[in-house]
């Protein structure tokens, strides 16, 4: 009973996140209802998150801790723009390197067990995920960061959008491996990260274009 009540509460809150999410993609940014249904976004992950791990399974558990960091961090980014981050956020952010460093151990260990197709998922998930983080914690941890900040003062605004977008990805990443939608394990998790990071790379180029536009005006 109590596990059927938990895939249920799963069940809703990733039909919720997707739709929360593409609401998100499709209507205006900014503005107040932007910033609700941000916050419901975020509760709501964090809500599909503990019911998935509650039901069990490394591999799903994974993608939504990687996921839920994408959209705990797209939101803290946002909420303080260019402004001095906590300590929550940097445990946040050391916390998620070890766990990019397991996933590339795990992997290892599955490849080494002769599980390929798991191997896989996890080196690529886990390669992200590290790169990510290791930016993350030498921007806001050290206050080195590795690269340049290309859009100066609007850099939050598309690290912000462009890690709710990674979050959208992994939601449709877990759904696809649930549903087996493509027939095959490694696809399910993999094609809907080569989808998604085509569909960010136009996003970016067309805010690009937007603002550029706009400030030409």
């Amino acid at each position: 009973m109590k596990e059927i009540i938990i895939q249920n509460v799963h069940s809703i809150s990733g039909i919720s996140v997707f739709i929360i999410g593409l609401l998100q993609i499709i209507l205006k940014k900014g503005g107040r209802k932007h910033k609700i249904l941000g916050q419901i976004y975020l509760y709501t992950w964090l809500i599909l998150l503990i019911s998935g791990i509650s039901l069990g399974g490394a591999f799903l558990s994974t993608v939504g801790i990687f996921g839920f960091y994408f959209v705990l961090t797209g939101s803290r980014i946002a909420k303080f723009k260019n402004k001095s981050i906590t300590i929550f956020d940097k445990t946040i952010i050391s916390s998620a390197i070890l766990t990019a460093l397991y996933m590339l151990y795990f992997s290892c260990t599955l490849y080494l067990k002769d599980q390929i197709s798991f191997a896989i998922i996890f080196f690529v998930f886990g390669s992200i995920f590290l790169y990510t983080t290791t930016q993350d914690f030498f921007k806001y941890v050290l206050n080195k960061p590795l690269t340049k900040q290309t859009y100066g003062k609007l850099d939050w605004y598309f690290e912000h959008f462009i890690r709710m977008y990674i979050s959208f990805i992994a939601a449709l990443t877990a759904f696809a491996s649930v549903q087996n939608v493509f027939n095959n394990n490694t696809l399910n998790f993999l094609l809907p990260t080569v989808i998604g990071t085509l569909f960010i790379n136009f996003a970016t180029k067309n805010y690009k274009k937007k603002l550029l536009k706009n400030s030409t005006q």
